[in-house]
C-alpha cells in the first residue's frame, strides 16, 4: 500500500533548494501549519522610463512534514504571500526601531 498522500508530488526540497528564501509559517483555520518558503522582490522605484512596482513575495515551497504541497493551495497562495510580506515589513520596522532609526 502506498502511504504517500494523493495531494502530494512527494518532492522534499533540499537545504540547497531553500537557500536564500524567506521562511514563513502559515496556519490554516483548521490548524494545518505550512512551512512556507518565498522569494522576496524589493520595491522598484518609479523612474521616467519605468512605472516601478511595490515589494512582493512569491511562494516557492509550501511544506507539510517536509513535503511540498504548493501546487494544491489555490487561493491560499495569495493569502500566504500577503501575510508573509506584512510580517517581513513588520520585522524590518522593528529592527529599525531597535537600532533607533525611527
Amino acid at each position: 500500500m502506498n502511504k504517500t498522500p494523493v495531494w502530494t508530488t512527494g518532492y522534499k526540497p533540499t537545504k540547497e533548494d531553500l537557500k536564500g528564501l524567506c521562511n514563513h509559517r502559515f496556519e490554516t483555520a483548521g490548524g494545518l501549519t505550512l512551512d512556507c518558503y518565498l522569494e522576496y522582490e524589493t520595491e522598484e522605484r518609479e523612474t521616467r522610463n519605468e512605472p516601478g512596482s511595490p515589494a512582493s513575495m512569491g511562494l516557492v515551497w509550501a511544506l507539510v512534514e517536509g513535503v511540498d504541497i504548493s501546487e494544491v493551495l489555490g487561493d491560499w497562495v495569495e493569502t500566504i504571500e500577503e501575510e508573509a510580506l506584512r510580517d517581513l515589513e513588520d520585522q524590518i520596522e522593528d529592527a529599525a526601531f531597535d537600532r533607533g532609526e525611527e
